[in-house]
């Protein structure tokens, strides 16, 4: 490979970050903790670098920069929300499958490409 080119496993992965984002923003439309519809981001409450609930649309939401900033450095505000809305099961059951080790193919990541581009494509229309 030569230098400064990316891999087709890190171009799919930044792929799947974008069509997730977008698929949040719209779905959420405004800051899901203070209302705010300016500068929306696409806030993991269990952080990306957990691949098996990375591109969960279950463990992101729509935050403002400020939100998301205060999420970033205090995740207890957003966690409680979060627990609030959708409840402690469910939040036990989103930790556990953070927990889990996923490594998923090239096919596998395409495939959750396509899935997540058609459903963000409902939100298009």
């Amino acid at each position: 490979m030569k230098l400064g080119t990316k891999s087709t496993r890190k171009k799919l992965i930044q792929k799947l970050d974008t069509v997730v984002s977008l698929i949040v923003r719209a779905r959420d439309g405004k800051c899901v903790i203070c209302g705010s519809t300016r500068q929306l981001q696409c806030s993991h409450l269990i952080k990306r670098g957990r691949l098996s609930t990375r591109f969960d649309l279950d463990n992101c939401n729509a935050n403002c920069n400020g939100c998301n900033l205060r999420h970033n450095n205090y995740p207890e505000f957003y966690t409680s929300w979060w627990i609030e809305k959708k409840g402690l099961q469910a939040y036990g059951e989103l930790v556990s499958k953070s927990n889990q080790l996923w490594k998923p193919s090239n096919a596998e990541l395409e495939g959750l490409l396509e899935h997540l581009t058609k459903i963000y494509n409902t939100y298009k229309v």
